[in-house]
């Protein structure tokens, strides 16, 4: 140690929190004193907060402030930002780009910090969150609160848990009685939540310009008003117990926004900081989305917004529908997901034959998605629906043809870099089943009609003669997990680009159904063509017959595959028991069950939130709707599955 002195306050007998005052221009080198470092450590461990003086130098918080309030006065006024989160009366919190001098080892990587934190949260922590909360002029006092919700219903266990989640607090202006700063209760990060907050632990870190103060997640807090004329900003940085998943607080924005320029320029020891944003920038397109406000003109179809993509895709239909005789059809937008899906409106008696069972005056018009499956597997799914509506009956939708008889088409546009297939088949008449208003009673006959429809759809597809030419993916485990993955035609690349640690809970999934298909037979009476995607939101329901659509993921797999699509929208619904014996009853009424593959019903449901996980990934490199959801969907679907696993 130097000969400079370093002053404790641990404030045991007092509301306040515990403090270290750091001298100005301290050596480096006596921030890592583990001396130092261990007492921070208890004093934070024991009262979930902690003040450090003049941990920050002047001349870096001077860059920050002159940073900040040139780049984000945006925000300074009391409006809505899509990209911001309300969290309080004039109260916002907003996400800050790590660039210069934002991306600065000094600000996230100081010393002190990173050996306290490893200390507190173990060596293989990260950086979670990087951003700002902005306090208004006349910003109110913000609800008291906790920055994350208990990991545990068990509250004996919450209360003994250590932290898993720690926020530095950077204030940009000094904290004054004026401007207002944060109340804290010291140690309520250990109070069960029927616990009162006792005002003798309450106190209001105010705090100067290079200071910070430490917060555990589970820290009851809440900002000040801010009575000055001043805006309020203060940086926040929260790391992360490296098995923590965020549940709250960021909706509208990212956690952390980085490009891969900025990353390349952090040294190369704190890198370990941005695991999981390294695994982000893998992301194609991401970035540049982040980078840069308008894009240049001559932007890729897969950089455009998604009002962008769709406008030109309008126009490319306008133009195919030609082939079909309805070039001055109307054109009504119903998706822009996997495939973009049209609704199609003509006059009235344009068509001569109507049937109950689909509108005389509407169709659906379909532009596939491009570079997955190609126009012989498209037309394949075609040729079922067309079996299946004609000869068997059944309520789905039936192909159009176009003018020289092809069951689809190219369509192309100047605007677009390469044709896309389009189809078009008949408007099925019906509601979704999910929009319906039932009984339990009417709901569970409905259930039973749905196991006859699908019964009805796989004994068919066990006697049809399959034509010679007939491509369909397999849903089997090279499907879902291989060469496939991801719904892709380069499963490889969709598992590197799955970050951690979602893509080690998938690959679990993964090697458990291959360990358990292996043991089920690929013949009749378990496996054969399906639909692929048999959920209720494909289900219409008109004058009580049951009808089906959306076949974009019919092809080879297990009967059971199908039940379990079914199924998996029920699985937390505590009649989900009930719900499975009337769908198995109404498919016994038309086939016999898959018996052998029954069991393993919980199985396929888990790989198909592990394979629509990876859906998501794959599809966020091409698709902004996909890309802005992203990691929302990721972290419900590792619930989910967490759930399942605990099942089987």
């Amino acid at each position: 140690m130097s000969n400079f002195s370093i002053q404790v306050y641990k404030n045991l007998n007092s509301n306040k929190p515990p403090e270290i005052s750091l001298p100005p221009h301290l050596p480096q080198s006596d921030l890592t004193n583990p001396t130092l470092i261990n007492i921070a450590k208890d004093l934070f461990t024991e009262n979930g907060v902690l003040l450090i003086q003049n941990l920050f130098s002047q001349d870096l918080i001077t860059q920050l402030n002159q940073s900040f309030f040139e780049q984000y006065n945006s925000y300074f006024e009391d409006q809505d930002h899509t990209d911001a989160l309300e969290v309080g009366v004039k109260r916002k919190m907003v996400t800050v780009k790590f660039q210069t001098p934002f991306n600065h080892p000094d600000l996230y990587g100081n010393p002190l910090l990173i050996h306290l934190i490893e200390g507190l949260l173990g060596k293989d922590f990260v950086l979670g969150s990087f951003g700002a909360v902005i306090a208004l002029p006349g910003a109110e006092e913000q609800h008291i609160h906790q920055d994350h919700p208990a990991l545990f219903e068990d509250e004996a266990l919450n209360i003994q848990l250590p932290s898993f989640a720690i926020t530095v607090v950077v204030p940009l202006i000094d904290l004054t009685p004026a401007t207002g700063s944060t109340q804290v209760w010291k140690g309520s990060h250990r109070l069960s939540s029927t616990a009162e907050l006792e005002n003798k632990n309450l106190s209001v870190p105010f705090v100067s310009t290079g200071s910070c103060y430490l917060m555990d997640y589970q820290l009851w807090h809440g900002g000040t008003p801010n009575i000055s004329h001043q805006v309020r900003p203060i940086l926040y940085i929260v790391y992360y117990r490296s098995w923590f998943q965020e549940t709250v607080n960021y909706e509208q924005q990212l956690r952390v926004s980085i490009t891969q320029n900025e990353y390349q320029k952090i040294p190369e020891n704190y890198q370990f900081l941005f695991a999981r944003t390294q695994d982000l920038l893998k992301f194609s397109h991401f970035l540049s989305l982040q980078e840069n406000s308008q894009l240049p003109a001559n932007t890729s179809d897969d950089q455009l917004t998604a009002s962008a993509q769709v406008d030109k895709l309008s126009k490319l239909a306008k133009l195919a529908l030609s082939e079909y005789g309805m070039e001055h059809a109307g054109l009504e937008l119903i998706s822009h997901g996997e495939n973009t899906v049209f609704a199609v409106d003509v006059a009235k008696g344009l068509i001569e034959q109507e049937n109950s069972r689909y509108s005389s005056s509407r169709f659906i018009f379909r532009i596939h998605r491009p570079n997955y499956l190609p126009i012989s597997a498209i037309t394949s799914e075609l040729s079922w629906l067309k079996y299946l509506s004609q000869e068997a009956n059944l309520p789905v939708p039936e192909p159009i043809p176009t003018l020289e008889g092809r069951l689809c088409t190219w369509g192309k546009f100047q605007g677009l870099p390469e044709p896309r297939v389009c189809s078009l088949t008949r408007w099925l008449n019906g509601d979704s089943i999910l929009s319906e208003e039932t009984t339990q009673e009417s709901q569970l006959l409905q259930i039973q009609s749905v196991g006859r429809l699908l019964g009805q759809l796989h004994d068919h597809a066990e006697h049809w003669p399959i034509p010679e030419k007939f491509t369909r993916p397999r849903w089997d485990w090279n499907g879902l997990f291989g060469d496939m993955a991801g719904y892709s035609n380069d499963g490889l690349r969709v598992w590197e680009l799955t970050p951690q640690p979602y893509r080690n809970l998938f690959a679990r999934v993964s090697r458990q159904f291959q360990e358990m298909v292996v043991l089920l037979k690929e013949d009749s009476s378990q496996f054969g063509v399906i639909h692929g995607d048999f959920w209720a939101g494909n289900i219409l329901i008109n004058q009580d017959q049951i009808g089906i659509i959306d076949f974009a993921d019919c092809g080879f797999g297990y009967w059971v595959y199908d039940l379990a699509r079914f199924l998996n929208d029920y699985i937390s619904e505590p009649d989900f028991l009930l719900y499975l014996d009337q769908l198995l009853n109404g498919y016994s009424q038309i086939r016999p069950l898959p018996e052998a593959s029954l069991a393993q019903i919980i199985g396929f449901i888990t790989a198909q939130y592990a394979a629509y996980g990876l859906w998501q990934v794959n599809r966020a490199q091409d698709h902004p709707s996909f890309r802005a959801t992203l990691e929302v969907e990721l972290e419900e679907t590792a619930a989910g599955i967490e759930q399942l696993m605990s099942f089987i």
